[in-house]
């Protein structure tokens, strides 16, 4: 004998046939991962395209075309040595950071004529921050007759950013002053005199930060010309929107 009790039912007579509800529910799911695998196939987002890029390159070709002096150099012979400063984000990829010039004279004409070097600076380099720009940092040296050399002053300046902005011009044409530091009190200039040795920086490359250069005493005499030009690849993938 059997007792049946409503609202009671045996595990094995359970019905599994869906609720109403459950119906509603199931095609949501499976739509929720269509639409994913469809954006992720037909919708790539805009930031995979950023990702790719790591760096930006930044190509420099030109000269250190001349020095001029308005009225003449002390010394017979010039010749000068530059160096490639840049900061801890920036990556040498070819090219040479130092380089030190023939010596040149102008003697042969005016006295204020420009002393020519034509030296030539053809450099790559990688970045991911525009911080720490790369400079060319110059010291302009003179030669007597009898091979004793002099400190002539300083130039730097920093690399262009863009290319020559008129179609006519190859390349930039660029002019940094030349510094010559100053004695700071009467005693070392006379003790310059007595020695014959002008003032040096030992460290030349203070010119290139304006808080580590504050309080120097320089004066300028001459001018240094250049002839730069630029390619820069790979700036706009980082984010970097420049325009000349």
């Amino acid at each position: 004998m059997s007792v049946w009790s409503e609202g009671v039912s045996l595990p094995g007579n359970m019905d599994t046939t869906p609720t109403h509800e459950e119906r509603k529910q199931k095609p949501k799911k499976n739509s929720k991962k269509k639409q994913s695998q469809s954006a992720k196939e037909g919708n790539p987002q805009p930031m995979d395209a950023k990702a790719t890029a790591s760096y930006f390159s930044l190509s420099i070709t030109g000269q250190i075309v001349s020095a001029t002096f308005p009225l003449g150099p002390d010394k017979e012979f010039v010749f000068l040595r530059y160096e490639l400063v840049a900061g801890p984000d920036w990556q040498l990829a070819s090219g040479p950071q130092h380089g030190l010039t023939q010596l040149a004279t102008n003697k042969s004409g005016h006295f204020n004529e420009p002393i020519v070097f034509n030296m030539p600076i053809e450099v790559t380099y990688r970045s991911t921050s525009p911080y720490g720009w790369p400079q060319i940092l110059v010291s302009v040296f003179g030669r007597s007759g009898l091979g004793r050399e002099r400190l002539l002053g300083y130039a730097h300046i920093h690399l262009p950013m863009f290319g020559s902005r008129r179609p006519a011009e190859q390349m930039e044409q660029l002019q940094a002053p030349i510094l010559m530091p100053k004695c700071p009190n009467m005693i070392a200039d006379v003790t310059s005199w007595l020695l014959r040795r002008e003032p040096e920086l030992k460290d030349p490359k203070v010119l290139l930060d304006n808080l580590k250069c504050k309080g120097l005493a320089m004066e300028s005499y001459g001018s240094l010309d250049f002839q730069l030009s630029t390619v820069m690849r790979g700036a706009r993938k980082l984010g970097y929107h420049w325009h000349a």
